[in-house]
C-alpha cells in the first residue's frame, strides 16, 4: 500500500476517534429512500454498502428487508452502529484482511453484517453474495487519485446484470477540497461507463451549496468475443 493510501485511512480512524464527523447521519438519504423502488432488485436481495460508516441508511435497507453487507474501515464506527441499535458488539469471526460482525435478523429488519478492513482488499470472489449495491459516502470520500480502482473495485465485486445507486457530489465553494470530493458528471462517465450503464435519476441541493446527485448504475456483461 502507497504512503498516501495509509494517510488517508489515518485520517478516517483519526475523524472516528475525535468524533469529527460531520458526515455522519443518522436519518435515511432522501434520495435513497425516493429513488431505490426504480431498481429491479428482487425481494430479499442482499445490498453491499461501501465505506458504510454507521449510516441511518443501513437500518433503512434492512428495513426493507434487504440483508446488508456493509464494508467499513473502522471498527469504531461499526461499534457505534451497535451501540445505536442497543446491541452489545459480537465477538469477531476472522476472515481474510478482514474481521467479521453479524447482527442476526430481527422482526421487521433483515440481517447486516460488517466486515470491517480495507475495501480495496475484498476478494472478488464476495461477488457470489452481493445482489446489489449503494454507495453514498464511498466515491466521494476517495482522492481523485484512488477514484479509479474504486471504480474498477466495484465492477469486479459486481456480476453482470447487478444495480445499484451512488451519490456523487457537486458544490459551489471549493470544488477541490474534501471529503466531501467533487465528482463531476463527466468524471462519473469516465470512471463507471465501460462498466456500467449509468442513468442520472435526480439531485438535491442544501443549504450549504452542494448538490447531491443519484444514479442508478447496471453491471454491464462482459464483451463476447
Amino acid at each position: 500500500m502507497s504512503s498516501s493510501s495509509e494517510q488517508g485511512n489515518q485520517q478516517w480512524f483519526e475523524r472516528w476517534r475525535e468524533g469529527r464527523i460531520g458526515f455522519h447521519s443518522d436519518s435515511v438519504q432522501p434520495l435513497l429512500a425516493r429513488h431505490w423502488q426504480s431498481l429491479a432488485v428482487a425481494p430479499g436481495a442482499r445490498v453491499l454498502l461501501p465505506l458504510c460508516g454507521k449510516s441511518g441508511d443501513i437500518g433503512w435497507l434492512a428495513r426493507q428487508g434487504h440483508p446488508v453487507l456493509g464494508v467499513e474501515l473502522v471498527e469504531e464506527a461499526v461499534r457505534g452502529w451497535f451501540e445505536a441499535q442497543e446491541e452489545a458488539l459480537p465477538p469477531a469471526a476472522p476472515r481474510t484482511n478482514f474481521d467479521r460482525f453479524d447482527s442476526c435478523a430481527r422482526p421487521g429488519r433483515a440481517a447486516v453484517t460488517f466486515d470491517v478492513g480495507n475495501f480495496f482488499h475484498l476478494e472478488a470472489g464476495l461477488s457470489d453474495e452481493i445482489d446489489a449495491f449503494y454507495d453514498r459516502a464511498a466515491l466521494i470520500a476517495l482522492p481523485e487519485a484512488a477514484r479509479q480502482r474504486y471504480a474498477l473495485k466495484l465492477a469486479e465485486l459486481c456480476r453482470p446484470g447487478v444495480e445499484g445507486l451512488l451519490i456523487s457530489v457537486v458544490r459551489d465553494e471549493r470544488p477541490d477540497e474534501g471529503p466531501p470530493y467533487v465528482v463531476t458528471d463527466e468524471e462519473m462517465q469516465r470512471l463507471f461507463a465501460a462498466n456500467f450503464v449509468l442513468e442520472k435519476l435526480g439531485e438535491q441541493r442544501d443549504e450549504r451549496g452542494m448538490t447531491d446527485i443519484v444514479w442508478r448504475m447496471q453491471r454491464k456483461a462482459p464483451l463476447s468475443c
